[in-house]
């Protein structure tokens, strides 16, 4: 009939999906499926469905999509600045979530506490990122910083700028935290030297350093225990 707007035949299947989505919550939907949802936010006029497909089989999962900068999300053709802002946006929220903040109740006595939201800020980063969280003497987080950005495989620490951060926070212990972009939770030389350097360097100014953490999407290993960790134990 002329004149009658024809309603888009992806239009049923995107009210479908929010109905499972809200009805049964994530578990109900596969990986590209939530990703769907996603860009179908940003990206009004198409059907998200191959175009979501295409970006996990690109990146090979879904974390792996949240992890993966602007400029590479951008590079797979039918993603644009909005989409790939809110696949970022969308990241960030999950992050700010689950950090540590100083006005809940939860105290950091054992890096269990915290091991989720590091694998979440830094731990499938495609570079090696070096964190420094601060604590204070009641052991809640006082500030939490990426203090250093390097290769695929090192990141150059410097002492001073960490004691002069853990001062600047008028700090009473840190938490030192690395990512490891291959995977393995494996200490290497270099991480044991540094944190044992750092470990005397602070101790001089009476901070403490209680532990140093290597993090991946996949687990986290604390260079103090020589063993790897997990989310939600009894550290005491």
């Amino acid at each position: 009939m002329t004149g009658t707007k024809k309603t888009a035949h992806y239009a049923g299947h995107r009210k479908r999906l929010r109905e499972r989505f809200r009805k049964a919550g994530r578990q109900a939907l596969q990986d590209y499926e939530i990703l769907e949802m996603l860009l179908g936010y940003s990206i009004a006029r198409i059907d998200t469905k191959p175009l979501a497909k295409r970006i996990i089989d690109e990146f090979g999962s879904l974390p792996a999509v949240f992890d993966a900068p602007c400029e590479r999300i951008e590079a797979i053709d039918g993603v644009g600045e909005y989409a790939s802002t809110l696949i970022r946006l969308v990241r960030a929220c999950m992050s700010r979530y689950m950090e540590p903040r100083e006005d809940r109740s939860t105290i950091i006595n054992g890096p269990e506490n915290v091991v989720d939201y590091l694998r979440g800020e830094i731990g499938g980063s495609p570079k090696e990122r070096f964190m420094l969280l601060c604590l204070n003497a009641a052991g809640r987080l006082i500030h939490s910083q990426v203090i250093a950005e390097g290769t695929v495989d090192m990141a150059h620490i410097y002492p001073r700028e960490v004691l002069k951060i853990a001062l600047d926070q008028g700090a009473s212990a840190l938490i030192l935290v690395h990512n490891h972009p291959s995977g393995t939770l494996k200490a290497s030389d270099h991480d044991m030297h540094l944190t044992r350097l750092l470990t005397d360097v602070c101790s001089r100014v009476g901070i403490a350093v209680h532990d140093h953490l290597i993090v991946s999407r996949g687990g986290a290993y604390s260079i103090k225990s020589g063993a790897p960790i997990t989310s939600g134990e009894d550290c005491s």
